[in-house]
């Protein structure tokens, strides 16, 4: 004859009340205790707004391009420090809007785990 085999020693479902649990120690049933339940949702992840990122990334990349070569100007003898004026407006004005779009990127990035 076949012996019913006995749970393993652990927490299970009451089938009298689905809402809690009791411990089977291998031998008696033991404490009961609520069952914990865990909440539903999305798993947390590291998003970014990449529209206003790329916007950023862009702006820097063409304050660079176009402000150090003005600015290099400062010693040329020719310009009278035109070039080196217009570098540093250059660089004033491109890193302005870098920062705005990184402002920018970072506000809807945190409004979106905000949801």
């Amino acid at each position: 004859m076949v012996q019913p085999q006995t749970p393993a020693p652990g927490w299970y479902p009451d089938p009298a009340n689905p809402s809690i649990q009791r411990y089977w120690d291998g031998s008696t049933w033991g404490p009961t205790a609520p069952v914990a339940t865990q909440p539903q949702g999305e798993p947390a992840r590291f998003t970014i707004h990449y529209g206003f990122a790329l916007l950023a990334f862009f702006s820097l990349v063409a304050t660079l391009l176009f402000g150090i070569p003005l600015l290099s100007t400062a010693s040329d003898p020719d310009t009278k420090g035109v070039g080196a004026g217009m570098g540093i407006l250059w660089m004033l004005w491109g890193g302005m809007w870098t920062l705005i779009w990184t402002a920018f990127a970072v506000n809807h990035t945190l409004k979106s785990r905000r949801r």
